[in-house]
């Protein structure tokens, strides 16, 4: 198995970290390969090219790994938006920026969106906090006036719901800049913003 995002970290730590890491790696790569729920802890292990022993001395059971691969990459990709974000106030703006880019990265880390996507329907708490910053966006857009609309779970499923469908037809399909245009309109238009100002804001973007 290539080293992963979890052994690049832990380049230069002590043996029992880069184990760690070697068993987060193999489990993004499991998930990929079989999906959340039938991964298994010899498959883990087996890909991480470890005894399966080896797996309780880092991990309890499947859950907490599980659960540490989705926050690291989840870590990983909020720091990457961080650094996109940084001096743009306008909160439409902020998350048609959050969404290309966060497409983009996981058209480039397809492992990855296997486990975000899958960690927010099977693992208590990730939904919640893979929203965080979204209703953060969502509610200063209400504040500034760019959005129209009540800031619910039901709403920010919606929202969810529109960037992994367009998360998984790239994935099948290949990237195709206009298909992450379409769906940022369409968020901005579930957001209560009128369709003429929505395509404007998107336009004003330029070519993605």
């Amino acid at each position: 198995m290539r080293q992963g995002h979890f052994q690049d970290q832990a380049t230069g730590q002590g043996k029992r970290a880069r184990t760690r890491a070697a068993l987060l790696d193999a489990t993004v790569a499991v998930v990929a390969e079989k999906g959340m729920e039938a991964a298994k802890i010899s498959d883990i292990t087996t890909a991480a090219g470890l005894a399966n022993g080896t797996f309780y001395n880092h991990f309890t059971d499947k859950d907490e790994i599980l659960r540490e691969a989705a926050y690291g990459l989840g870590l990983e990709v909020a720091r990457q938006l961080d650094a996109e974000m940084v001096g743009i106030d306008d909160a439409a703006r902020r998350v048609v920026t959050a969404t290309s880019r966060f497409i983009a990265i996981l058209m480039i880390e397809p492992d990855w969106a296997a486990v975000l996507l899958g960690s927010a329907d099977h693992l208590p708490g990730m939904r919640e906090e893979m929203f965080r910053y979204l209703r953060g966006d969502i509610e200063l857009g209400v504040a500034q006036g760019r959005f129209n609309a009540e800031v619910t779970a039901f709403l920010l499923d919606q929202v969810a719901a529109l960037i992994a469908v367009a998360i998984r037809v790239q994935l099948q399909e290949g990237a195709d800049p206009a298909v992450t245009r379409q769906v940022c309109e369409s968020i901005l238009r579930l957001l209560g913003m009128p369709p003429a100002r929505a395509r404007k804001t998107i336009e004003s973007l330029g070519p993605a």
